[in-house]
């Protein structure tokens, strides 16, 4: 079973994982953390704990789905702003205030993190090495 979980940044400067649909065990999950991987680290810890405290015997696995504020906290360590801003097309000076979370880009921008995003994911993809 496939569960899909959210990572949001919250205004109280935390992260939260929540999954979309709560009833995966008896309880709600949630993971929270001051980095996006703490609060998935959080989240798995949450859904282990919960596994033993309710026998519960079924083979769960996790997408998480980030909001822009977590997708670039998360991957700014892997790739400069000044690279997402090649390959969104956004100014880098925007995807800051979106990193911080100073400022939220409007759907239309989104849509176009992500097209840019599944776009280089794509290049990647057919990318071989000799």
């Amino acid at each position: 079973m496939d569960i899909k979980v959210i990572i949001e940044h919250s205004t109280d400067g935390m992260y939260y994982c929540t999954p979309e649909d709560n009833k995966v065990l008896k309880t709600g999950l949630i993971g929270c953390g001051k980095t996006v991987e703490e609060a998935k680290e959080d989240f798995f810890t949450c859904y282990e704990e919960a596994k033993e405290m309710y026998g519960e015997k079924k083979n769960i696995s996790f997408d998480f789905a980030y909001d822009t504020t977590s997708f670039l906290q998360l991957f700014s360590k892997r790739l400069s702003i000044t690279g997402l801003e090649t390959i969104t097309g956004i100014n880098r000076k925007q995807l800051n205030h979106y990193l911080t979370g100073h400022r939220h880009p409007k759907p239309s921008t989104v849509k176009k993190i992500a097209k840019g995003i599944r776009e280089f994911q794509e290049e990647l993809s057919h990318l071989s090495f000799v």
